[in-house]
C-alpha cells in the first residue's frame, strides 16, 4: 500500500528499501539524497510534489504572462514569482537544495514562444 512504500523505476522504496544499493544509486541519479532527500511518508511526498508543481507552474505562468500568455491577457513589461528562482537543480536532477529548476522552464517557455513566431 501507499503507507507502506511506493514504486521507483520497478523498486519499491520505503524505510526499509533505503539502505538497498540499487535504490540509493538510483535516487543519487535522481539527486534525491544529501540536500533534497525523497521523503519517505507518504504525506510529505504528496507535499513535495505539491510544491514542485507550484514553483514550475508559476513560473511557467510568469513566462506566459509575459508573452501575452492568452487571447484575453495583455504583455506584461515585469513579472516577478516571489517563491522562484530555484536554479541549483539540473535538468534532470535535484541539486543544492533544489527539486526542480523553474528558472530554466520559464526559459524554455520564452524561446519556444518566440521561435513559433
Amino acid at each position: 500500500s501507499e503507507q507502506n512504500g511506493f514504486g521507483i523505476d520497478g523498486f519499491r522504496y520505503d524505510h526499509d528499501a533505503i539502505t538497498n544499493p540499487e535504490i540509493q544509486a538510483l535516487l543519487a541519479k535522481h539527486g534525491l539524497e544529501d540536500d533534497c532527500p525523497l521523503p519517505t511518508d507518504s504525506n510529505a511526498r504528496k507535499i513535495l510534489w505539491k510544491y514542485c508543481l507550484s514553483v514550475a507552474g508559476t513560473s511557467w505562468h510568469a513566462a506566459s504572462l509575459l508573452m501575452g500568455g492568452s487571447a484575453d491577457e495583455d504583455e506584461r513589461d515585469v513579472v516577478i514569482h516571489w517563491g522562484g528562482g530555484r536554479h541549483h537543480s539540473h535538468s534532470d536532477k535535484a541539486g543544492g537544495f533544489c527539486y526542480v529548476n523553474d528558472v530554466v522552464l520559464a526559459i524554455h517557455r520564452l524561446l519556444h514562444s518566440h521561435s513559433d513566431k
